[in-house]
């Protein structure tokens, strides 16, 4: 479950990483898209230099991009059929070997590709050459997610891409099962002149859609609302080309796209029959695939489950030890093909294995749970790429991701165990803030909040000792990680050989300079169940601090949380900034002992910064032999919106120019 359901019927090309082109087509559907695409004619009949001056620096565009769907019954199943045609136009000879010529249709077990074609119309000065596409190879699509899936990928080059050269590819989809109906985006990595998505449908089928993103109204939606067959149709124009933008969320919280579902239909005997039209219509389709479990097959758990819980008095203590089990002794391996990306597989098939994905070790979690006499039950949850709530959107594609919920009393703790080492009690990181489905019983289930583990709870105090050599800086650190940072310390650390650790102390130890030279160090791990882990290590830094005359100059924020590359571009960012996978704390402290023939001549000012995202301060204070130095940093958001842009530039600036500042001694007696 984890990747298959958002690879699945992604038709795209090389440069469009979001899911766009998947749409549906029946060949009664022809006429009409034809009709559209000659009534987009006057849009597309541009030449190449008014392409051009109009897309400067742009090597292709998208000329034409037109998807047409009919939603249609076969043998009481609704099913969908695409039709989906582009045509590009390259300006530029460099398109050519520079990845545009490279196209690629991606389909599975749910979603068949048919009648592709392609080819490439080349000017020959009178009119131009016709070049088809006769090689197209289909494989495997590879991902680093998952070890095999169902997932093919249709690819093929287009030749002789130059400049006004009209690229076109065509192809039909047939969709089998219509809960796992795609949304279409309105975007490319190029400029689209014009493109359209239609849905056809029955009359007495009720179609439902909503478009995300689209405050600009870049989107127009015409509806035809009369006779036996109704229709849905989106068009754009002048659409501009999604920007690679560094820290970007996914393109599903900011692009412009459009989602349709299958709410309702009549049967065969004309009933009304549910299919994605509320909540309790995606938890029946959903909980359909944990309902071939058969609870009797647990049996063969109670031996390890009565180890682990063994001398434990609470549900949470029994809870834990399970969880910790199910972390350390089952491998993640995402194993993905037809329905086996939604169905688990039996809990002791799992057991026996050592491996499955999370929806395996979510039945394993479950299962081991329930036979210790536990409250614990199946949850569906998609990871924070994902926009969507259930109740809001109550379709497949809220999901990406499963769970087991564990209920004590009125808490509920949820266990991942994809995380080896996230903490009882703590969301994996990934799923912060998004709603979770939760399979009660076969009728009933319930929507929850997972929380955002506050900042104070992921904290790294950092104590360094440090002494000026007359060269440089000798230093010894301890730093302690604690709740999601002990959990990455932990993840990064495992398996890693003394080369590997040697490298990973030394970037999270290092400090003032990229001279940094790391001396001996240790890894402590502080208790298995909070993931504490602390770092201690002896380095140098040659050459830091400054003398001019009797007077010395050292700065002693030694690490800057905040460079000046920090600040964000506001005239060309207008999307989200992720600020990482979890809200943090980090206290830092540096003690510096001051040289026994100087005194302190200047101590600078202390300085905090506060808002409702971010905290920062620097206090100094002095004593007759030593400097002590705290800086504290507090991020309290997990994405920043355009809107605090500014306010965030404005922080930045202050901080930037409080690092600025620096100790200054005098040499006793002016020696």
């Amino acid at each position: 479950m984890t990747c298959y359901k958002l690879l699945l019927n992604k038709s795209v090309h090389p440069r469009t990483k979001v899911g766009g082109c998947r749409l549906v087509w029946s060949a009664a559907s022809a006429l009409s898209l034809l009709m559209a695409m000659s009534s987009a004619a006057a849009t597309q009949a541009q030449t190449l230099e008014e392409l051009k001056a109009r897309y400067p620096g742009d090597y292709e565009v998208v000329l034409d991009r037109r998807s047409e769907t009919r939603f249609f019954l076969e043998n009481g199943v609704p099913k969908a059929e695409t039709k989906i045609i582009e045509k590009h136009m390259i300006l530029d000879d460099r398109a050519n070997g520079n990845g545009y010529n490279k196209f690629a249709v991606y389909h599975g077990d749910f979603n068949e590709v048919d009648h592709l074609e392609a080819y490439t119309d080349v000017p020959d000065g009178k009119g131009s050459k016709r070049i088809k596409v006769t090689d197209i190879k289909t494989e495997d699509a590879q991902d680093q997610e998952v070890f095999y899936d169902d997932v093919k990928k249709s690819e093929f080059d287009f030749p002789s891409l130059t400049a006004g050269a009209i690229t076109y590819v065509s192809y039909t989809e047939t969709e089998k099962d219509l809960h796992l109906f795609s949304p279409f985006y309105f975007v490319h990595y190029i400029p689209v002149v014009h493109e359209s998505y239609s849905v056809t449908f029955p009359s007495d089928m009720d179609v439902r859609f909503d478009i995300k993103n689209d405050s600009a109204h870049l989107i127009h939606i015409d509806k035809d609302e009369k006779g036996r067959e109704h229709g849905l149709t989106f068009s754009a124009t002048d659409v501009k080309p999604l920007t690679e933008t560094e820290g970007a969320p996914s393109p599903a919280w900011y692009e412009p796209h459009a989602i349709v579902r299958l709410g309702s239909y009549k049967g065969d005997d004309g009933a009304k029959v549910p299919f994605l039209g509320t909540i309790q219509d995606l938890y029946h389709w959903d909980y359909g695939f944990i309902s071939r479990l058969d609870s009797a097959g647990y049996a063969p758990l109670k031996p390890l489950v009565d180890s682990l819980t063994q001398g434990l008095s609470t549900p949470r203590a029994k809870a834990a030890s399970i969880y910790s089990w199910v972390q350390h002794h089952i491998r993640y391996v995402a194993f993905e093909n037809g329905l086996e990306g939604f169905t688990p597989r039996p809990a002791t098939l799992v057991c026996d294995r050592r491996f499955g994905d999370c929806k395996d070790m979510a039945s394993l979690l479950t299962a081991m749970c329930r036979v210790a006499g536990l409250k614990a039950y199946f949850t569906w949850i998609g990871t924070r790429d994902i926009p969507y709530d259930h109740t809001d959107l109550p379709l497949p594609i809220c999901d990406n991701h499963m769970i087991s919920v564990f209920q004590d009393g009125d808490q509920w703790i949820f266990l991942d165990g994809t995380d080896p080492n996230c903490i009882f009690g703590y969301p994996s990181a990934f799923i912060q803030g998004k709603q979770a489905l939760i399979a009660i019983s076969p009728t009933e289930f319930k929507t929850l909040r997972v929380p955002v583990i506050k900042a104070d709870s992921s904290l790294i105090t950092d104590s360094t000792f440090i002494s000026w050599t007359g060269s440089g800086l000798h230093g010894y650190s301890s730093v302690y990680y604690r709740g999601y940072f002990g959990s990455e310390a932990c993840n990064s650390l495992l398996f890693q050989d003394s080369v590997d650790t040697r490298n990973y102390v030394k970037t999270r130890m290092g400090k003032a300079s990229n001279k940094f030279i790391l001396g001996d160090y240790s890894v402590h791990y502080l208790g298995d169940a909070g993931k504490v882990v602390n770092i201690q290590a002896s380095w140098d830094v040659p050459g830091y601090a400054k003398t001019v005359g009797t007077e010395l100059y050292i700065n002693l924020n030694l690490e800057k949380f905040f460079v000046p590359g920090n600040r964000i571009d506001t005239a060309k960012r207008k999307v989200p900034m992720e600020r990482g996978e979890y809200e943090t704390t980090v206290d830092q402290y540096t003690l510096f002992d001051i040289p026994k023939d100087y005194t302190l001549n200047y101590l600078p000012k202390n300085y905090s910064y506060s808002d409702d995202q971010l905290e920062f301060s620097i206090a100094y204070t002095s004593t007759d032999s030593r400097i002590i130095c705290r800086q504290r940093w507090v991020n309290k958001s997990l994405r920043l919106e355009p809107g605090y842009f500014p306010k965030f530039n404005e922080a930045i600036r202050q901080i930037l120019n409080q690092y600025k500042e620096q100790l200054v001694f005098v040499k006793k007696n002016g020696l």
